[in-house]
């Protein structure tokens, strides 16, 4: 390779990352517009398959990420979604329902439905597709839309595939070599942090190799890692997907470690933006969801009474909790955010610090997601006992309680101090009565109520950090503001559902 190929292959591995900023910008101000995603699946809803009894899952972001155990649903929706459109790429691989939902010699799949909301243009159309016996009907008037759906198996050795063993066995390799551009070979390096000098795709009858090199000799899919040898096919995919493609990914973090799956979303996010490329993935890692802004994560929770709750804004802690296999404590309390969490703790603390150890909580995201959450308490659907808390600014709603006050927890707490528990917080904190209070006062001039904390650190210098402000800011204030009473009554729920 030229000297001055390999510079332009090093220098865009140094290039920052793209952000997410801008695809959320692009996203707010041109998802309607001409110049915006022309194509875009908006929901698809799925009854009588799986388990599933007519829930409808909503894809609010160009990128989407679901997660949620295995036998959630997760792969099922992926492949409603890929039977949605008649691939119109050339060389398009188009999937019927019945490639991912077949009748087995144990099962007859019928009686199923599933519903898409579509949006073209500035249109917007319902499309169904149903099987009511041992037909589906529907399948003629899909819409035509470039396609691409990368299951699971793109992870498995290529070893392993039939065919592929004869070819590596060859001394006198007679196929096609065609190799990638360098933009593809700039995508790859970025997301695997290596400097390739070559990639190319080998072809022989109707297999294909994908080969590499960094420098000291090529090595192909049969030497390379698995991440490596799954990523090098999704770059592949990525410079055949025309715009407003829609490509589907299950398990898009299979093989890469946690650096390489923040580049690979950061890459998908530049993508999606500048070729309006719909992005619909499956996880189970919580550096994927970590990415996504929060209308962008989804979760699906399978009850044991069948149906599937859908849950939108679900923290990573979140879903990785729900997933994981650690012992639960005896109860689990649901809140939006940490700053909730914060209060709840210094709640309980003041008011009952016995209990304190017995109680895990948790962060769960939006409030429609701690409205669900609760309701699935309520029912004893949880694989826990849980209660949810929502902030003093929402409705009452079944398995939730509130926090004291009336409004949001920053606008709660920062109006219920007066100055002598100001005082206290500076006492607590180090810092001087009259820099606090100045602080206070400049951090309240801001509109956006979740940033005040953080104000407040920053006016008092780089050793006091923002977790410590709030925390003693919520100690102080469950401890001098909330009426006893009303902390009393808080805590005594809480209490109660240990006995239930």
């Amino acid at each position: 390779m030229a000297a001055e190929q390999r510079e332009t292959i090093v220098n865009a591995r140094r290039q920052p990352l793209p952000t997410l900023s801008s695809l959320t910008h692009e996203w707010n101000t041109a998802r309607t517009a001409a110049k915006g995603w022309a194509q875009f699946l908006d929901s698809v809803q799925i009854t009588g398959l799986r388990g599933w009894t007519g829930e409808t899952v909503e894809f609010r972001f160009p990128v989407v990420a679901i997660a949620g155990e295995n036998g959630a649903g997760k792969s099922t929706v992926l492949k409603a979604a890929a039977a949605a459109y008649v691939a119109q790429q050339e060389g398009g691989l188009t999937f019927n329902p019945d490639d991912f939902f077949p009748n087995t010699p144990w099962e007859t799949v019928q009686g199923v439905t599933l519903r898409y909301q579509l949006r073209r243009g500035e249109q917007i159309e319902t499309t169904t597709m149903t099987k009511p016996t041992s037909r589906w009907r529907g399948m003629p008037r899909r819409v035509h839309r470039p396609l691409f759906f990368l299951d699971i198996s793109r992870t498995q050795p290529i070893n392993t595939l039939i065919g592929y063993g004869k070819i590596a066995k060859q001394s006198n390799f007679a196929g096609d070599l065609t190799p990638a551009s360098e933009a593809d070979r700039a995508l790859l390096s970025r997301i695997m942090n290596k400097t390739y000098t070559a990639s190319s795709i080998a072809t022989y009858q109707d297999k294909r190799i994908g080969v590499l090199s960094i420098g000291v000799g090529a090595y192909s899919n049969f030497h390379q890692g698995a991440g490596e040898d799954a990523t090098a096919d999704l770059v592949a995919l990525l410079r055949g997907a025309p715009r407003n493609s829609l490509v589907i990914i299950d398990e898009v973090e299979a093989s890469l470690h946690p650096r390489a799956q923040r580049r690979l979303m950061a890459e998908l996010f530049e993508i999606a933006k500048d070729n309006r490329i719909q992005f619909i993935l499956s996880t189970h890692s919580p550096t994927i969801l970590e990415q996504l802004p929060t209308e962008a994560r989804v979760y699906f929770q399978a009850p044991r009474g069948g149906g599937r709750h859908v849950m939108y804004g679900v923290t990573a802690h979140f879903a990785m909790s729900l997933m994981d296999d650690t012992e639960h404590p005896e109860l689990v309390l649901f809140c939006e955010d940490a700053e909730a969490s914060t209060l709840i703790d210094a709640l309980i603390t003041e008011e009952a610090p016995d209990i304190s150890k017995r109680v895990e909580i948790l962060p769960a995201g939006a409030a429609s997601t701690v409205v669900i959450l609760g309701g699935l308490a309520d029912k004893n659907l949880l694989p826990a006992p849980c209660l949810s808390v929502l902030d003093a600014d929402q409705k009452i709603s079944a398995g939730c309680l509130r926090l004291p006050g009336t409004a949001a927890p920053e606008v709660e707490v920062f109006a219920a101090l007066d100055e002598p528990a100001w005082e206290k917080v500076a006492a607590r904190l180090g810092v001087r009565i009259g820099d606090l209070l100045e602080a206070v006062d400049d951090a309240r001039q801001i509109g956006n109520h979740h940033a005040w904390t953080r104000r407040v650190a920053d006016r008092l210098g780089p050793r006091v950090r923002v977790d410590r402000v709030w925390e003693n800011i919520a100690a102080v204030w469950a401890q001098e503001a909330v009426d006893p009473v009303e902390r009393a009554d808080f805590v005594d729920a809480i209490r109660h559902r240990f006995s239930e």
